[in-house]
């Protein structure tokens, strides 16, 4: 059977969705899939502000992301636990809305669960990436945003 992959990022918007994708799951008795990416943006300012120390920055940003991923990632397993079901968790690193994809995009998942955050001002739409509009645009199965 096939099963629901859920982007996190740890955020309210994302634990609200992991609730849903909990929730839907139990309804369909299917497992789900808890996917954290590690974006490589954070990395590019890194380089360009540290001249010196910049390999250990890198390193510390890495490490801290990782963890950051992995702590979320763990608490979402244990909701799942909680809730019975099956959870497979995985970190990847790259473009968020570009591995989202090819995850969505392997043939296992019947839906696909994020959290989205409303960007209510002009400067909020300006400087954040929609990433969940991205997805949406490209994705070929069946979607569910949650606010």
């Amino acid at each position: 059977m096939q099963r629901i992959l859920v982007c996190t990022d740890g955020e309210e918007h994302s634990i609200k969705a992991e609730a849903e994708a909990i929730l839907i799951a139990q309804t369909l008795g299917t497992g789900v899939t808890g996917l954290y990416v590690l974006s490589p943006y954070l990395k590019k300012f890194t380089h360009e502000i540290y001249a010196v120390g910049r390999n250990e920055c890198c390193d510390h940003l890495d490490r801290e992301l990782y963890r950051e991923g992995s702590t979320g990632l763990k608490n979402f397993s244990s909701r799942c636990a909680t809730a019975g079901l099956e959870c497979i968790t995985l970190i990847r690193n790259g473009y968020v809305a570009e591995e989202i994809l090819a995850e969505a995009s392997s043939g296992e998942y019947r839906m696909l669960v994020m959290g989205a955050k409303l960007l209510a001002t002009w400067r909020e739409r300006m400087v954040s990436v929609n990433v969940p509009a991205e997805v949406f645009r490209k994705s070929t199965i069946p979607m569910l945003f949650v606010r």
